[in-house]
């Protein structure tokens, strides 16, 4: 059922905000920015969803499949990280926010050295090519609250910077009750304002 009202608030969000944001919330997607992520907020009469984007560069410092010891680690604790929203994000006590459900997705390549065994040299290098050649890897974290003081929810706290230091900054889109906003975070400023 949450998944149902996840992904009815996800495109709530995109289309509206197709249709009344500034320009460069329009083509965010189009283009992938190292140390620019997305944030989209909607509120659904108590529902709040929560939905970030970034660059795997940003969460990670790389966007391949780990290949190396250190690379599996810093997946490990990203997604680690990641899976605990409340750190990430800091609603006002008074709103009385519990997490209902949270998803994290990624788009890194599943490739693997191991996977290559028994394939010759040139399909070998042909296939390490072709990653090269591919977009660029995300994760996305979909978290959905449930507030019973709804109209408490004055601001939103961003722990994302002290998490992820490469971010530079966050382009936020939200819609909720008090109307739609659109305006860009960074670590000197993480409070977002409803």
């Amino acid at each position: 059922m949450h998944t149902h009202k996840l992904r009815a608030a996800s495109w709530l969000l995109a289309s509206t905000a197709v249709c009344s944001l500034p320009s460069w919330a329009n083509t965010q997607h189009d283009a992938h920015v190292h140390g620019q992520v997305e944030l989209n907020i909607a509120q659904d009469g108590n529902d709040l969803l929560l939905e970030i984007t970034a660059p795997a560069s940003d969460v990670l410092g790389f966007e391949h499949a780990p290949h190396t010891e250190a690379e599996q680690q810093a997946l490990s604790t990203a997604l680690q990280q990641l899976k605990q929203p409340a750190s990430l994000f800091v609603l006002p006590a008074e709103a009385r926010c519990s997490l209902q459900d949270s998803h994290i997705t990624h788009t890194l390549p599943s490739h693997s050295d191991d996977e290559h065994e028994g394939h010759d040299e040139h399909e070998h290098e042909h296939e390490h090519e072709h990653e090269d050649h591919h977009g660029h890897a995300e994760f996305s974290v979909q978290s959905v609250y449930r507030c019973e003081q709804i109209q408490e929810l004055g601001q939103l706290t961003l722990n994302w910077f002290s998490h992820f230091p490469a971010t530079e900054n966050i382009q936020v889109q939200a819609i909720s009750d008090k109307g739609q906003k659109a305006t860009t975070l960074n670590a000197a400023q993480p409070v977002f304002r409803f």
